[in-house]
């Protein structure tokens, strides 16, 4: 028996499901690029390399928690907790330019 023949077929999705999952795949590459900028606009090129860290160091326990990038299930929760956390960046990369 092959390793084809032994994966379980992947089960449908909902239109909600679906959704979330797009939602976060704008918000996580979009929350890492506002973190690269913040800590351009906080420290300079240090900033960058010290946000570059924090966004490996959340892709990589984002990765580790769900054991793949954009799960089949994702939870409302995880939706909103990502919402928040982009938001709070972004707010603070407002506040830092003006």
């Amino acid at each position: 028996m092959t390793q084809a023949q032994n994966t379980p077929a992947p089960q449908p999705t909902s239109v909600p499901q679906d959704v979330r999952a797009g939602v976060l795949a704008g918000l996580m590459p979009f929350g890492a690029g506002m973190l690269l900028t913040l800590g351009y606009a906080w420290i300079g090129v240090f900033g960058v390399v010290l946000a570059a860290i924090g966004a490996a160091g959340w892709a990589f326990w984002w990765r580790n928690k769900y054991q793949q990038w954009f799960p089949q299930q994702v939870t409302t929760g995880s939706v909103v907790g990502t919402t928040v956390l982009v938001a709070v960046i972004t707010l603070l990369l407002f506040v830092s330019i003006s």
